[in-house]
């Protein structure tokens, strides 16, 4: 059975003000892990402390791939204490196979420092890597460019919304897949779990059969906090 972890980009707003009254909410909800978007400042010793006094698990830090080309030394070793394995990639504008080569060529070159370092690279996907160019999405492409080395922490949701069937995209890519987001939302906008129109349960199901250890809950939009949206979404989880 998965754990639950939640993305603390979703609370980018309460942490911003407060980074440990933050964690200790998200703790007191019943998530067991977080995911890092940004550490604001708090000294990577002290984050260890607050993670361990909080019993909640690192399961990854998104992570620009300029801050890994700049400032490699310093992630790694931030990373390295706070526990966490998984350094994932974000965001990026890749388009068409063009900007797939230029991606894949930084990717490639991270990749052998990054398990140097006992930790993987991952690349988090929005819905536009899934369009299809000469036959193939652009995500599948970018992995088969970085020669199967490439992680993937598939975004269910943004598969979802490119007109995707997640369940089918996580099935057939197993293989890959290290991390799982969970949100929901309609055309509209993004709500919490269970108020929107995206497959979360038939995503929950797929995610335990393929025996996955986390499911990653994220909100880009919200409403009406951060904290709220979040306990709204562990509370159908548990439901469940």
């Amino acid at each position: 059975m998965y754990k639950l972890a939640v993305q603390l980009y979703t609370v980018r707003e309460e942490m911003s003000k407060d980074v440990v009254a933050t964690l200790e909410q998200v703790a007191a909800l019943g998530y067991e892990g977080v995911e890092f978007a940004g550490f604001f400042d708090v000294p990577q010793e002290e984050m260890k402390a607050h993670l361990e006094r909080l019993n909640l698990c690192v399961v990854g830090s998104h992570t620009s791939l300029e801050a890994l080309e700049n400032q490699f030394e310093e992630v790694i070793a931030y990373n390295r204490a706070i526990g966490n394995k998984y350094l994932v990639c974000p965001w990026s504008e890749l388009k068409d196979l063009e900007g797939l080569a230029i991606l894949a060529s930084q990717i490639e070159k991270l990749i052998p420092k990054i398990k140097a370092e006992g930790m993987e690279l991952l690349y988090h996907n929005h819905d536009h890597e899934l369009q299809v160019v000469e036959g193939s999405y652009l995500l599948d492409r970018l992995v088969e460019a970085c020669h199967g080395e490439l992680g993937l922490e598939v975004d269910t949701f943004w598969v979802y919304r490119a007109g995707v069937n997640p369940i089918e995209y996580l099935r057939q890519h197993q293989a890959n897949i290290s991390l799982v987001h969970i949100k929901d939302g309609t055309a509209n906008g993004l709500n919490a779990l269970g108020e929107g129109d995206a497959p979360v349960k038939d995503v929950l199901e797929a995610v335990d059969k393929l025996g996955l250890e986390w499911i990653i809950v994220e909100n880009d939009d919200p409403s009406p906090s951060g904290i709220e949206d979040i306990k709204r979404s562990i509370a159908y989880l548990k439901a469940e």
